[in-house]
């Protein structure tokens, strides 16, 4: 999880907010774009939970503290600070919703099945310090970064099991590219120009098609190979 640092709301929303019906559905599709929009350059093109691209896998918009149901508030449908950009999953259709699910849309099943997120304990991508709750291992795990007992390690082993953060198909991804890098570090160790050089190409935002700087997916996991 990267930190989604603060910035300004789209234009589209500020003039749009005073006559939005409490609807989200019913949200004119420009106001919805130019926020996904501008979430999506600001998260550098990555979901806000699982770091995954969202240009490879999709993304909606997503509300950290729900917009309505169980433990819902409909007060902050239109608060920016309480959106990100989430990807939709992954894009093999032919996985079932079960493990394999993750993020935005696991969260919403996590809500359903358990009653209201408790968001006292949930870490948001908005939040300040969130990328350092959470350690990407080697084998492709994510722990909390602190101590059994803590209250940071309470919360982010809670945010891990809502947002599906450790599913078999996030695993298995982490765990490729950590290997892989673990690899090349190893074979350049001794050699400081060409280390430099692989921080730069893997952490270093790259132009997507649309000439938009975006991040490799999986940035932490990339980081915390380099600067464990």
């Amino acid at each position: 999880m990267r930190h989604v640092a603060p910035h300004s709301e789209p234009t589209e929303l500020t003039t749009a907010r005073p006559t939005l019906p409490l609807d989200w559905k019913r949200i004119p599709r420009r106001v919805k774009h130019a926020i996904r929009d501008r979430l999506y350059v600001h998260q550098f093109g990555l979901c806000g939970y699982c770091e995954g691209s969202l240009g490879e896998l999709g993304r909606h918009i997503e509300h950290i503290e729900p917009k309505g149901g169980i433990g819902g508030n409909p007060r902050r449908m239109f608060d920016y600070s309480n959106l990100i950009a989430s990807c939709q999953g992954d894009t093999d259709k032919k996985r079932s919703a079960g493990q394999d699910a993750s993020c935005g849309h696991y969260k919403d099943q996590y809500i359903r099945t358990r009653g209201a997120v408790r968001l006292a304990d949930f870490i948001s991508p908005r939040e300040a310090g969130c990328d350092q709750q959470f350690s990407y291992l080697v084998d492709g795990r994510v722990v909390p970064s602190t101590a059994p007992g803590s209250p940071n390690h309470t919360r982010a082993r809670y945010t891990i099991d809502a947002a599906g953060l450790d599913c078999t198909r996030l695993r298995n991804r982490r765990r490729k590219i950590a290997a892989r890098l673990v690899q090349q570090i190893n074979r350049f160790k001794a050699q400081p120009a060409i280390l430099q050089q692989l921080v730069n190409h893997y952490l270093s935002p790259q132009a997507d098609t649309n000439g938009t700087p975006v991040l490799l997916p999986f940035y932490s996991t990339r980081q915390q190979r380099f600067f464990p």
